[in-house]
């Protein structure tokens, strides 16, 4: 599922839509759209100008001069963007479990299921195999009230950790840290493939309980996540097989990864082989060594996290 920071690089690459308007609209799958009939929607959404692309935790929200429709991508969902007389490429691969993948700006397929035709000519495409993502539709411009998005938490970017931790941290949780960090209440936009990589680089065990991380663990980790999101949006997010960029391309963090996807590989940093379990219902990889559950030998972390600027 794309997590913060592929969705923040689609964000980026949606740009030339900003100051367009929508000529025309089309809708393949009503089951996907949330708060209007495709018909009402196509009808409504003409003629508007698209004032601002906006991101909030792993949601899209296109901010229009009457109305907002925000985008959830789910597990296989793709914004894509084609300039007016773009050069398509018709290529698609397959994917081990059957699905098709664009490789490049695609043409319209049995898997787009929305498209937004701009006045100059280029198209918004909204393109998910697997038929997990949703459109909404919020009428008016208080796109932050509805009940998706006002239970959201803090951006993970632009925390002050220190005062978030004090109000937010809930000290007393049995549940483990792994599970707080997926908890979209707690920080919107983290998810799986960034939780693994901040535990890993605090050097904290995720099955650890949220009652036993130190304070100075609970400040490594939330500097960790900032690091690990950041340096996730600098190399334009992770494609393991779905996510793709406005321009149909792949990003480039999946070969950075320390620990996610690469259980029984060995730990980047001491060798040791990477273990992969399951925790909080959700496919988990960390070392031993270096994310030791017990006291006992424990990297420094102090050293691991770059300073937060």
């Amino acid at each position: 599922m794309p997590e913060l920071p592929e969705v923040e690089t689609i964000r980026r690459g949606l740009k030339p839509i900003v100051g367009r308007r929508i000529q025309s609209a089309e809708f393949g799958l009503p089951r996907l759209i949330l708060g209007a009939k495709a018909a009402e929607l196509t009808r409504r959404l003409q003629g508007q100008l698209i004032k601002a692309v906006l991101r909030r935790g792993k949601y899209l929200i296109l901010e229009l001069d009457k109305d907002s429709l925000v985008f959830h991508l789910g597990m296989t969902g793709q914004l894509t963007f084609a300039p007016a007389h773009a050069k398509e490429d018709t290529r698609f691969l397959r994917t081990v479990t059957g699905l098709q993948k664009a490789v490049g700006v695609h043409p319209v397929d049995a898997h787009t299921h929305a498209i937004l035709h701009l006045d100059n000519g280029g198209r918004m495409q909204f393109r998910d195999p697997r038929t997990f993502g949703k459109i909404l539709f919020i009428a008016g411009e208080d796109w932050k009230s509805h009940p998706r998005l006002s239970k959201l938490g803090d951006e993970p970017l632009d925390l002050k950790i220190e005062s978030f931790l004090a109000k937010n941290y809930p000290s007393d949780s049995k549940r483990s840290i792994k599970a707080l960090l997926l908890d979209q209440s707690f920080l919107a936009g983290v998810g799986n493939i960034y939780a693994d990589e901040a535990l890993f680089l605090s050097g904290i065990h995720p099955k650890k309980l949220v009652s036993s991380v130190k304070p100075a663990e609970r400040t490594c980790l939330l500097e960790a996540v900032k690091t690990v999101l950041r340096d996730g949006i600098r190399n334009q997010g992770t494609t393991f097989s779905d996510y793709r960029k406005p321009d149909g391309s792949s990003g480039k963090n999946f070969e950075r990864l320390k620990v996610y996807g690469r259980g029984g590989q060995p730990c980047r940093d001491c060798k040791t082989v990477l273990i992969k379990t399951v925790i909080a219902q959700r496919g988990t990889v960390f070392c031993p060594e270096c994310q030791p559950l017990s006291a006992g030998k424990k990297r420094a972390i102090s050293k691991t996290v770059d300073k937060v600027h």
